[in-house]
């Protein structure tokens, strides 16, 4: 047996480990009859609805401690989406941002004048891990208000749907998805589809329970499979793409299913010019740009907080 290149580049984050058959016997994968490739027709892109597409970035401003040595933590999120229709992809909008102190009990101390705009946020634990774990969170909540923010048309989100401070206001038209596997939801049988898709393929949906992703949503999901070229030096797996939905009801899964594979098919990447290609969107990429123009320069940040903490 040969082996094959990941085309997703190691510089950047891996899955943490392989959860191989978690919640396996509350998955129900019978909503479109027998488990073969589903390839649906091809749709033009001017025939797709409108298409927003939300990611969002976060940075660690600086680690702090108090003169008892509780540490905290400062850091910045910030959410942005773009929108794409006839006219091309353009940014929505001004991007929502937060600066943030993470802490856990009472902060005893006040932050010195300078560095008011970090607005405090109570974690349970103290260690890094958690601590940078609750700002992945605190994005994810920022994304979710900015999704509820637009108006009319598909939403695509960058990871995984989590739930925001309130309830998706129209969750049939919400798609996530995952770049990289972390997680095996199915079967072995039902898993080697997956290796024998071909581009513009998907599998048939499946449902996924909350308790089996660690979130309080249900979830219908499928894998796509992307173009990637050339393909010789990569392994079967590496243009895969598990989408989710959390529209409730089956057929309204199986629709935005059939119309995934053409936007995300259409809108993937190359190797050639993103070391993330193909599950790095296109549109993706220039919004993670955008972001970073709001989100400024970690150092500026850095020597405006030193600057604060000793004046």
């Amino acid at each position: 047996m040969s082996w094959k290149l990941e085309a997703w580049n190691p510089e950047y984050a891996l899955p943490d480990r392989l959860e191989e058959g978690e919640g396996l016997e509350d998955i129900k994968a019978h909503y479109e009859g027998d488990w073969t490739a589903r390839t649906p027709k091809r749709q033009a892109p001017n025939d797709w609805p409108i298409v927003y597409l939300v990611d969002g970035r976060q940075r660690i401003d600086a680690q702090i401690a108090n003169s008892r040595g509780r540490r905290a933590l400062l850091a910045t999120v910030i959410a942005g989406a773009v929108l794409r229709d006839g006219a091309g992809i353009r940014p929505v909008g001004e991007p929502l941002k937060r600066h943030i102190l993470l802490h856990s009990g009472d902060l005893e101390e006040p932050l010195p004048q300078g560095l008011g705009h970090y607005q405090p946020v109570e974690t349970k634990k103290s260690d890094p891990a958690s601590m940078r774990s609750r700002v992945t969170e605190e994005m994810r909540r920022l994304e979710a208000s900015l999704v509820n923010e637009l108006e009319g048309g598909l939403v695509i989100v960058d990871g995984q749907i989590y739930q925001g401070e309130t309830s998706y206001t129209a969750p049939e038209r919400v798609l996530g998805y995952t770049k990289t596997q972390a997680a095996i939801y199915l079967g072995a049988e039902q898993q080697a589809l997956l290796y024998e898709l071909k581009p513009y393929q998907r599998t048939p949906i499946f449902k996924i329970p909350g308790k089996a992703i660690n979130r309080p949503l249900d979830v219908f999901s499928w894998y796509v499979r992307l173009p990637l070229k050339p393909t010789a030096t990569f392994y079967t797996g590496a243009s895969l793409l598990r989408v989710e939905t959390i529209s409730p009801e089956a057929y309204e899964a199986i629709r935005l299913a059939d119309l995934s594979v053409n936007i995300f098919c259409d809108m993937a990447s190359s190797p050639a010019k993103d070391p993330r290609a193909p599950q790095n969107l296109i549109p993706i990429g220039g919004l993670e740009q955008w972001l970073g123009r709001h989100l400024g320069q970690g150092e500026v940040a850095r020597r405006r907080i030193m600057q604060a903490l000793f004046n």
